[in-house]
């Protein structure tokens, strides 16, 4: 639970792996079912965007810990919980164990639980780089959720 920047930033750093984790899951969603390949493409590219901005962001709170207070713990195990995920339905995935339409639930359970609109819990500051990013990716997150819905209303049957 973070209480203090070296926390923080391996919490971050978990994030950044998180991220590309994402990223490779929705690469191998658009090899294996490429009918959604602009789809799944799209998704797999802010992932990797995510990863990169939470990076930037590891980086500041790291040159600037003083414009950071900290706020609600951080269970970290959610981290690691949503990674085997990742990782399982990867598998799935790659070894034709999923459909479309499962792969579709799939990431859309996956975006449900990912941790990234949870930074303004953990972290405040007034340092406008910082809320910024975070805000971005909150936003792509977001779309991320409407679209996998859609998508999924759109495949039932």
């Amino acid at each position: 639970m973070p209480r203090n920047v070296p926390e923080l930033l391996q919490v971050m750093n978990d994030m950044v792996v998180l991220e590309k984790a994402l990223a490779e899951l929705y690469l191998a969603c658009s090899e294996k079912f490429p009918e959604d390949s602009k789809f799944w493409l799209a998704i797999c590219h802010q992932e990797e965007l995510h990863a990169k901005f939470i990076g930037e962001l590891a980086a500041l709170v790291s040159s600037h810990p003083q414009e950071f207070k900290f706020g609600r713990p951080f269970n970290t195990m959610a981290i690691t919980t949503i990674m085997s995920n990742v990782k399982n339905s990867m598998d799935q995935v790659r070894n034709g164990q999923f459909d479309r339409k499962r792969a579709l639930l799939m990431a859309r359970d996956i975006e449900n639980s990912v941790l990234e609109a949870k930074y303004h819990e953990i972290v405040s500051t007034d340092n406008i780089e910082f809320t910024k990013t975070i805000n971005r990716i909150m936003r792509d997150t977001a779309s991320h959720k409407s679209l996998l819905a859609a998508k999924v209303a759109s495949n039932q049957g």
